[in-house]
């Protein structure tokens, strides 16, 4: 199964690092800190986003049914992947990329 997912960086631009209470819903306390460490935090949050929203697609409503049971972390070497809470079988792959002013995911479930 494939889950893909594409938006506009645009749309992050006027969040600042003190407004996560408005956006705990979507995102993590790690991935938040991740975002606003990087040179450019709106294309990390949609990026984040985008991933989070190509993992629902794959799955049903009745295994994820909030953003933030799904959290994207990043290696060493920056590759995305996911953990998904209360989960057992964790087998998907994701891939996040950047361009023209967007942030596109594709995740894809073994």
């Amino acid at each position: 199964m494939v889950g893909i997912d594409i938006v506009s960086i645009k749309r992050f631009k006027s969040i600042k690092k003190t407004d996560y209470s408005f956006w705990d819903k979507f995102y993590t306390k790690e991935e938040w800190q991740y975002c606003f460490k990087k040179a450019k935090p709106t294309q990390h949050l949609a990026g984040i986003f985008a991933s989070k929203e190509a993992v629902i697609k794959v799955y049903s409503k009745k295994e994820i049914d909030n953003h933030c049971q799904i959290e994207i972390k990043h290696k060493v070497s920056g590759q995305p992947f996911v953990k998904i809470k209360n989960l057992s079988k964790q087998e998907i792959q994701i891939s996040i990329s950047y361009d023209h002013g967007f942030a596109i995911a594709i995740a894809f479930r073994k």
